[in-house]
């Protein structure tokens, strides 16, 4: 089974949505962008990734993070 599409091109990549997100961790506000993919993540993902990218690899341990504001961009 092959990848690229009936012309011999790969299809083209899934549709992204980019977010800019304004949350809480730890008691500071913080912005960030963040970009989902259907298929692989949704906007219910979002502060998920944030804490996962907030984690550190010592603890192991994820921040609870709270989204206040979520926009589209």
């Amino acid at each position: 089974m092959s990848a690229t599409g009936p012309t011999g091109h790969a299809p083209p990549p899934p549709d992204r949505t980019t977010y800019r997100v304004t949350y809480a961790v730890s008691g500071e506000v913080r912005q960030e962008e963040v970009t989902v993919v259907p298929g692989y993540s949704r906007e219910n993902d979002i502060p998920r990734i944030l804490a996962a990218r907030l984690a550190t690899p010592s603890s192991g341990r994820r921040p609870e993070v709270v989204v206040i504001d979520l926009r589209e961009i």
